[in-house]
């Protein structure tokens, strides 16, 4: 059974396409996708023997082997052509960044590029704006923790976000869904602890700037409530 996050991911996958899960641990997330019936066939890759070895196992037990390739890679580089959908997950911003610009001719040619980092999300929309893409889905999830999973192709014309866009989702603000609320109550609660204890007066500023946008742009309150 896929964890909520990986359930999320999975939920953005197209039904029919081949996949390629880059950095796929225990290749849970291709493994249900094929079982599933979801998708056909897919590619699980990663850069390490022992995550191989970890997903080989999983492949195997679900007797899969004829419908997931096993791929050591640190990215793209070896993936087949014929791969529509790339999933890059479960990493820090700058792998993620360094897997996509180490094989940047590659991407226009995916359907499909979903990316799930565990922070710097405002640094990846920035990237995707930046290098002629569009964000076409983005979910947020929790699962123990907050995970925010962007989907983007090739842009057919120039696209510009602004920076609230950027820092929140231009997806998940026009979509308002509960957890978006949830998960900044959660933050601002968090930004006000910090304000509450910290000293220097520039830093509290910038802080009680941040409770603020929080306040008008998600929580539509005011911040003296």
């Amino acid at each position: 059974m896929l964890s909520l996050r990986l359930k999320a991911i999975a939920d953005c996958v197209p039904a029919g396409v081949i996949v390629a899960d880059i950095g796929t641990d225990h290749a849970f997330l291709p493994v249900e996708l094929v079982s599933s019936g979801q998708i056909p066939r897919a590619y699980a890759c990663d850069i390490g023997v022992g995550p191989l070895e970890h997903a080989r196992a999983t492949i195997e037990e679900a007797g899969l082997q004829a419908q997931i390739a096993l791929i050591l890679t640190p990215g793209l580089e070896k993936v087949p052509t014929d791969a529509e959908v790339a999933v890059i997950a479960g990493m820090g911003w700058m792998t993620a960044k360094s897997i996509l610009e180490n094989d940047f001719d590659r991407l226009a040619h995916f359907q499909l590029i979903l990316v799930q980092v565990n922070r710097e999300v405002a640094s990846l929309r920035r990237w995707i704006m930046e290098h002629g893409f569009e964000i076409v889905t983005e979910k947020l999830v929790h699962d123990r923790h907050y995970y925010q999973i962007v989907g983007f192709r090739k842009a057919e014309k120039p696209v510009s976000y602004t920076e609230v866009q950027l820092r929140y989702g231009p997806l998940l603000l026009e979509n308002q869904e509960p957890v978006l609320h949830e998960y900044y109550r959660y933050r601002r609660e968090k930004l006000q602890r910090i304000a509450e204890q910290i000293e220097d007066p520039a830093k509290r500023t910038e802080i009680l700037c941040q409770m603020e946008e929080i306040d008008h742009i998600i929580l539509n309150r005011k911040s003296s409530d």
